[in-house]
């Protein structure tokens, strides 16, 4: 486009630069610049539509899916987290991943009673202190797969997800058609429903690694990681943290008004 142009120079310039853009003077290599002038005009205009048409608003887009999305991919981080670290103690309880073969974790019992132990808690993987903890695998394990669940429908649902980086995309995806997920039981399935019943679930390891592997690649596009590990409690600090319990519901007993209507409505 230079070379072809009749603008003429502000100053004598050098031999260098006349050869460069000084416009031909045969009539040949006149046309051939032309020609090429047109495509380069072309293109150059093409160039400018698609920043000004796709690019800038699509960066927009992005830098506005982040912002929605950001907080959405903290809480989903956090819930897989507590999620695979209760399966893994309930496994480690029942001696489950001794000879680290994933189809071994297809034999976990999923009871509905109360697991006690220590939650370790890390914020973006320097541990950030340990407290007693209890949970009942069946029960928050289905609570858990809710909760990721609904939060992966959000983060799909919002107007800007396409605009998501396409690994993030690929993420929430995968997470959704979770083979983990599919296979945790119900509360109300109608086998656990027996204590005789030693039910098996196909595949649950496999699902479990699945699931840990898509938990390690959205660590990258997670700011604030939350993450959880369970250990064993001494009988010792059981009996302490009851202890504790007992003391705050004295202090304040609308708590236990309240714990008392919850399970009441679970039943």
């Amino acid at each position: 486009m230079i070379k072809n142009s009749s603008i003429p120079y502000f100053f004598a310039p050098p031999a260098i630069i006349s050869f460069i853009f000084d416009a031909p003077k045969s009539d040949f290599f006149s046309g051939m610049a032309q020609m090429i002038d047109i495509f380069t005009s072309a293109y150059v205009t093409s160039l400018v539509f698609y920043y000004m048409v796709d690019y800038l608003p699509a960066i927009k887009q992005e830098k506005k899916a982040k912002e929605i999305i950001a907080p959405k991919l903290v809480s989903l981080y956090l819930y897989i987290s507590e999620l695979l670290a209760m399966i893994k103690y309930a496994a480690e309880q029942e001696k489950l991943l001794q000879t680290g073969k994933p189809e071994d974790m297809d034999k976990l019992h999923f009871k509905n009673k109360v697991i006690l132990c220590k939650q370790k808690s890390f914020k973006n993987e320097v541990e950030n202190g340990t407290t007693p903890y209890s949970f009942d695998l069946l029960k928050d394990c289905d609570n858990f797969r809710t909760l990721i669940l609904n939060i992966c429908n959000e983060i799909s649902g919002t107007p800007s997800f396409s605009y998501c980086d396409t690994q993030v995309i690929h993420i929430i995806s995968e997470i959704q058609l979770s083979e983990l997920l599919r296979i945790l039981p119900k509360p109300n399935d109608f086998l656990l429903q027996f204590d005789f019943a030693d039910v098996s679930y196909l595949g649950l390891g496999e699902g479990y690694q699945q699931l840990l592997s898509i938990y390690k690649e959205l660590a990258v596009f997670v700011d604030t990681r939350h993450g959880y590990e369970m250990i064993d409690i001494s009988k010792e600090e059981i009996q302490e943290w009851q202890e504790e319990q007992v003391e705050s519901l004295k202090e304040h007993p609308e708590i236990a008004q309240i714990l008392i209507a919850n399970q009441r409505q679970n039943k």
